[in-house]
């Protein structure tokens, strides 16, 4: 058993370290803040969430006309969302920290500092309705009018392709019983595969960057759930991609191919 003495010494030693990790110059202090950045990014599932909505919005933006107030008014919501979720994990860390037993003050603080981040989500929901309402209704009434202008039972045709070759390849590669799990990934490939059906048909980088994103979202997810090697998921999202182009190319190319095998059967 240590002494008493052993213990004071101890604790000393632990204040001296402490001291040493004191900020001593502003570049020190900036280091340390961002290794906090990127350990609540890579520790903090929420907060990811939070950085891709954030980026994703952020990406909308410049496919329309903000003026300077606006983007700024976009900017400090996004941060304040990130910076309440940065708070509302370093509460979750402290009460771990204080206690390993429950108690309702700890249950307390936890709660307050979720409130806090849900309070900030809500002004952020507020904001962006108010900066992108009037601007993404003309949008969406031009996409929804090429997409009820375009022929539907193309993109019936496409999302059958699409889960007819998946259901090939998985029973070609698939191994046991865990088909579901197995290359390639019908979800992915569907994603992808509309996602450059309606850039096609629409001809908009918002939609089709919006969509893109949305997409990668999926892929993501996807490789979290499951222990799927990446290179998997990107070869199922190139093939919803082909078979899409594939597919609108046949289309266009429809009369000269019914011309070809006319005159082939002429001949």
């Amino acid at each position: 058993m240590p002494s008493k003495k052993d213990k004071v010494e101890e604790e000393k030693n632990k204040v001296n370290e402490l001291k040493q990790v004191k900020n001593k110059t502003f570049f020190t202090a900036l280091g340390h803040a961002i290794d906090g950045v990127i350990k609540a990014f890579k520790t903090e599932r929420n907060l990811r969430i939070d950085y891709l909505i954030g980026l994703l919005v952020f990406l909308a933006s410049l496919f329309f006309d903000f003026t300077k107030t606006e983007f700024a008014c976009l900017c400090l919501t996004i941060g304040f969302v990130i910076f309440a979720e940065m708070i509302n994990s370093t509460v979750e860390y402290i009460v771990d920290l204080v206690t390993d037993r429950y108690d309702d003050r700890a249950k307390a603080a936890k709660d307050i500092a979720a409130g806090g981040v849900l309070i900030a989500s809500g002004v952020a929901v507020v904001v962006a309705y108010f900066l992108f309402a009037d601007k993404l209704y003309n949008a969406t009434t031009a996409v929804i009018s090429s997409i009820l202008g375009s022929k539907m039972h193309i993109l019936a045709t496409i999302i059958f392709a699409i889960i007819l070759l998946v259901v090939i390849l998985k029973g070609v590669f698939g191994k046991g019983d865990s088909y579901s799990e197995s290359y390639p990934s019908a979800r992915v490939a569907l994603a992808f595969g509309i996602t450059t059906y309606a850039y096609i048909i629409t001809n908009s980088l918002f939609v089709g960057g919006v969509s893109f994103i949305l997409s990668f979202f999926i892929l993501q997810l996807r490789l979290e759930n499951t222990k799927t090697k990446p290179i998997y998921m990107i070869l199922s999202a190139a093939m919803g991609v082909l078979v899409v182009l594939i597919i609108y190319q046949i289309v266009l190319m429809g009369p000269n191919i019914v011309e070809i095998i006319s005159n082939i059967f002429r001949g």
